[in-house]
């Protein structure tokens, strides 16, 4: 007899839960097709079983062409040509061109493709179908309807589409975005109470974070800066940061801004990732901050990311216009430093 293949005492999969799903979902099916193959094998049958819907569809429908077949398995042409041509090459489908249309190739059962369908109906797939019941058993009265429901919300709506709601994708801010970039700033840096985020500076600087205006010369002032923003879906802007090249693989990040009303997803730190993997694709190795020497709850959730403090200090530009009037006489910014990968030598 086969033997079942024994689940690791430590599961990195399993350990993974939702992230893994695909990953999981994909090695239980791999491991059922698996065991389908072998019992075909004992009973005289070579087919593959990801090969057995195909053949179903050609027993049912009749001849089909390769469009028609993807159609009707909900699945990928190409995946389907794949599937097609080892049929062909084994003998169990016969690939003719169309009555009405020569240049369409339909495919059709071979006699020997026909055959292994009656037998396989009459033999294989019935006890298939008992066995994943025995397995299923007890799991839930309702497991295929629950399948077929994640089936049709993943239909409804993609993985990549649900997931890409939540990711961090950034790209570099259009003229069309600074109002938004400038409320959001604003918002982040100088909310009080409970619209206050976690990078509010309340009690520290009062007045604008930044204007339309003021944003717009930074921006025309540093044309080597990228102002980077995480689009929400609503068309709005969910987050931004600026990231600067200081020197050759080195980048300044600054104004990492999060939608103070959608904080709880820990989305700052997503964001931080996103714009140091946005570095490291452009050749970067280092990054650099700054964060007010008042915050030290700022400073310690940033070392908690790897940032190091370097011990430089930088004096705070009192007299300047450009981020708000400071309400204490001894501000300044400390300077904190991450290796994102190790600089080429």
């Amino acid at each position: 007899m086969e033997s079942a293949t024994p689940i690791p005492a430590t599961d990195v999969i399993i350990e993974y839960s939702y992230h893994f799903l695909g990953s999981r979902l994909k090695r239980l099916a791999e491991q059922m097709q698996a065991d389908v193959a072998g019992l075909g094998h004992r009973l005289g049958v070579a087919t593959q079983p990801g090969q057995y819907p195909v053949l179903a569809v050609l027993a049912r429908e009749g001849a089909r062409t390769i469009g028609q077949i993807a159609e009707a398995l909900a699945i990928s042409q190409p995946v389907v040509t794949n599937s097609v041509k080892r049929l062909r090459d084994a003998g169990m489908v016969e690939i003719t061109p169309g009555v009405a249309d020569r240049r369409e190739r339909l495919v059709r059962l071979s006699p020997a493709g026909a055959h292994v369908v009656d037998y396989s109906q009459e033999v294989i797939w019935p006890v298939v179908g008992d066995a994943v019941r025995e397995v299923v058993e007890g799991v839930s009265d309702s497991f295929l309807a629950e399948l077929a429901m994640i089936e049709r919300r993943l239909a409804e709506r993609s993985l990549s589409a649900r997931a890409l709601a939540h990711a961090p994708w950034l790209r570099i801010a259009t003229d069309a975005d600074v109002p938004a970039v400038v409320a959001l700033m604003n918002r982040a840096y100088r909310g009080q109470g409970p619209e206050a985020g976690w990078s509010t500076e309340d009690g520290l600087i009062a007045g604008d974070r930044t204007t339309d205006a003021w944003l717009r010369r930074d921006l025309a002032e540093n044309p080597d800066a990228r102002l980077l923003v995480w689009p929400s879906e609503d068309g709005g802007v969910r987050g931004c940061v600026w990231m600067q090249p200081e020197s050759d693989g080195i980048w300044y990040l600054g104004s990492l801004t999060i939608d103070p009303g959608a904080q709880n997803g820990r989305l700052g730190r997503k964001l931080l990732a996103a714009a140091e993997h946005w570095a490291v694709l452009r050749g970067g190795h280092t990054i650099r901050i700054k964060v007010l020497n008042q915050r030290d709850t700022l400073t310690a959730w940033y070392e908690r990311r790897g940032y190091v403090l370097t011990g430089e200090v930088d004096p705070f530009p009192y007299g300047a216009d450009h981020l708000g009037t400071p309400l204490r006489d001894d501000l300044a910014f400390v300077v904190l430093r991450k290796e994102l990968i190790a600089a080429q030598g």
